[in-house]
This record gives C-alpha cells, sequence and structure tokens, in this order.
C-alpha cells in the first residue's frame, strides 16, 4: 500500500519564484533551491557551509531548448556553486545537507555517483558534467544509509518540480496501451502517451527522409537527434536507439512521417482508434 509523505517548504525570501527550503518529515537532509540570480544573497547562509550534493538545472536554446542539469558534491557546498559562473546553462541550483552535519567527503561523492547513474538511466535530462563520478568504498552500513538518503533527496527534487529521476514512460503510461504509426517512407513506430507529451519508443523506425513541404522545426529537430545519436540510419531508415520524449503527439509524428503531422489523428491504437478518439 502507497504511504503518503508530509513535505515541509519555506519560502524564505517570501515570495513562490525566489530561494525554497524544503525538508521531510522526520528526515536528516535539507535541499534548497536557489535561482543563479539569488545565489549571492546565499553566500552567508551557515545552514549551507556543509558538506553535500548540488543540481545546476537549466535548458540548452542552441538544441531546441533540451533539458539540461550538472551533478556535483563539495565539502562546503554554497561555495562550490559560484565556481560554476563560467557555465551559461543553467538557471536554478537544488542543494542537499544533512541537519545533523553527519555527511562526509566518502558519503558525498558515493551521492554524486548514485544520483549521476539514476539521472544517466532515465535519460530525460542532458548531463553536462565532463566525466562520470567515481564510486567510492564505503562499508555495508554507510552505503545502506546513503541510499536511504538518495531516496528521500530523489522525492524533494520531484516535488520541486525537476522529472530527472522519473522514467519517460510510467507503470500508468504503459497500462493505458500502446499508439503506432505505419506509413510510406519506412515510418514505423511505437509510443505512449504521457502527461508531458508523446514518447516514441526504442526501436521505432522513422522515414528515412522529408518531404519538400517539411516544416523547418521538424527538420530541425530530426537533425538534433541523429547529431544526438537518438536517431541513427539503418537499410535507409531512421532507427530510435531509446525512448524519446516529444512535447507533442504532433511533434513526434511529425518527426517519424518527416512532413508536417497531426499526431491526434496520426498515432492509432491496436483498435485503430485515433488519439483523438480516445480522448473524446
Amino acid at each position: 500500500m502507497t504511504v503518503g509523505r508530509a513535505i515541509s517548504l519555506f519560502l524564505i525570501d517570501g515570495v513562490p519564484d525566489g530561494r525554497i527550503a524544503c525538508e521531510l518529515f522526520n528526515w536528516t537532509g535539507k535541499g534548497f533551491k536557489i535561482p543563479r540570480r539569488l545565489l549571492k544573497e546565499s553566500a552567508d547562509r551557515v545552514d549551507l557551509r556543509k558538506a553535500g550534493v548540488y543540481f545546476l538545472f537549466g535548458r540548452d536554446d542552441s538544441r531546441n531548448e533540451v533539458n539540461s542539469a550538472y551533478i556535483g558534491e563539495a565539502e562546503d557546498v554554497i561555495k562550490r556553486i559560484p565556481q560554476h559562473q563560467e557555465k551559461d546553462f543553467w538557471t536554478e541550483a537544488l542543494l542537499f545537507v544533512s541537519k545533523d552535519e553527519n555527511l562526509n567527503r566518502a558519503h558525498i561523492k558515493f551521492l554524486e555517483y548514485t544520483i549521476y547513474t539514476a539521472a544517466l538511466e532515465v535519460g530525460r535530462y542532458e548531463l553536462r558534467n565532463g566525466n562520470m563520478p567515481s564510486k567510492p568504498a564505503i562499508s555495508e552500513v554507510e552505503q545502506a544509509v546513503m541510499t536511504e538518503f538518495f531516496s528521500n533527496l530523489q522525492l524533494l527534487v520531484g516535488a520541486l518540480g525537476y522529472k530527472v529521476f522519473e522514467p519517460l514512460v510510467s507503470t500508468a503510461a504503459s497500462e493505458a496501451g500502446e499508439y503506432v504509426i505505419t506509413a510510406a517512407r519506412g515510418a514505423n513506430a511505437r509510443a505512449v502517451l504521457a502527461s508531458e507529451g508523446m514518447v516514441v519508443l526504442k526501436g521505432s523506425e522513422a522515414a528515412g527522409s522529408v518531404v519538400p513541404s517539411t516544416p523547418e522545426s521538424i527538420a530541425r529537430l530530426r537533425q538534433f537527434l541523429t547529431d544526438d545519436g537518438i536517431l541513427v540510419t539503418q537499410n535507409g531508415n531512421l532507427i530510435f536507439t531509446k525512448d524519446h520524449l516529444f512535447s507533442s503527439p504532433s511533434a513526434a509524428a511529425g518527426v517519424v512521417l518527416g512532413r508536417s503531422a497531426n499526431g491526434w489523428i496520426e498515432w492509432k491504437d491496436h483498435l485503430g482508434r485515433t488519439l483523438k478518439d480516445n480522448e473524446e
């Protein structure tokens, strides 16, 4: 049975778009959401002059506004963040520390590794770390404690609006069933409808070419996906190497078909009903 959790949010600046401190009942950890513009005002906070882990979140405008994140750790976490000023993609930072100061260097290195590998597996965000963090050797007891710490951290990250740990295809979406497109020029794709858009599934095939009237936005998106290795050429067609979330059914259908498309009528379930039919 699912058990509810109580989260405490404190608006440090008294406004919703300012700094936020967040806690879980009966947990020694504490999280802080800090907009980049308010980083200087946070430098003297004693509760952030501790060992911890952090995220830098933003979007890459040069690549169709891809969600981006950097994951790091530091023994003085608030002092470390300003050293990333040269990275221009991020607009907000999330920081996590322990209220009882029980996190040591090995603990935060383990958390950094665990956070990075979990985010990498989900694949929602482009991770901007230059190298994969190393996994430190800690005792079995410490691993258990840090795994629980990470579980609570995951919950708060999601509650603060960042789905970096949430699978693209949820259980509910899978149970709702798949939609398909089978059309000319090699298009043969499977997808599921998600709360944030349409997820085209790994192994789906997109048309190997576009028609002359294809909108520039669709052509550009296909090129981005090809450059990122999400679409690869195989036997004249483009194959999805991983599940990929599109902002709308029409964007997904346009990329798959290589032309302008209304995804609400192009995607059909196993009974031949369109998304529009099912929504109505």
